[in-house]
């Protein structure tokens, strides 16, 4: 059995080997590449559908955004208009809280620019959160024990006005 085999390849010619060489290494190619086409098919298949997951899960999200920036527009009390020469830029320490807040709101509604300076200790952020946004509002987060260096109507000339709600002390 062994002699005839050996007497088969034997008897092929050269050519013959050569063509039954490059028919099997053809076919190899062939099977290599679909096989290489195949897995990026099947990786491009599974990144869509990670990414199809992922903007089903994000499209919710997207949409309760866009309603709420549709519904939310700010929307302050009524406010004078006040020239520049009327208006005067105030600062009140313990804005936050309650007759602070109650001052804030008049001059607001009145037309000035209000600077609120609290340390919400006692004052409460909800008291003044009406007016954050304002073009005349400013809310600064700050102890009125420590210094604070903002930027002032002194500067240009004008008279700055300062209510000090927070740092009456009473004396026992």
């Amino acid at each position: 059995m062994m002699k005839r085999v050996i007497w088969l390849i034997s008897g092929l010619n050269r050519r013959m080997m050569k063509l039954l060489f490059a028919l099997a290494l053809i076919a190899y190619i062939a099977s290599v590449w679909g096989t290489y086409t195949n897995m990026r098919s099947i990786q491009e298949h599974g990144e869509m559908k990670i990414e199809q997951r992922i903007d089903e899960a994000v499209a919710p999200l997207r949409e309760k955004i866009r309603d709420l920036e549709q519904s939310f527009s700010q929307k302050y009390p009524p406010v004078k208009f006040l020239s520049e020469k009327d208006r005067k830029r105030i600062l009140i320490t313990g804005g936050a809280g309650f007759v602070g807040s109650h001052l804030t709101d008049k001059l607001m509604m009145d037309g000035h620019e209000v600077t609120v300076v609290d340390n919400f200790f006692t004052g409460r952020k909800r008291n003044v959160e009406h007016w954050i946004g304002h073009e005349n509002f400013e809310l600064i987060n700050h102890d009125v024990v420590e210094p604070l260096y903002i930027e002032g109507e002194q500067q240009r000339g004008l008279t700055n006005n300062y209510f000090n709600i927070c740092t009456i002390m009473a004396k026992k």
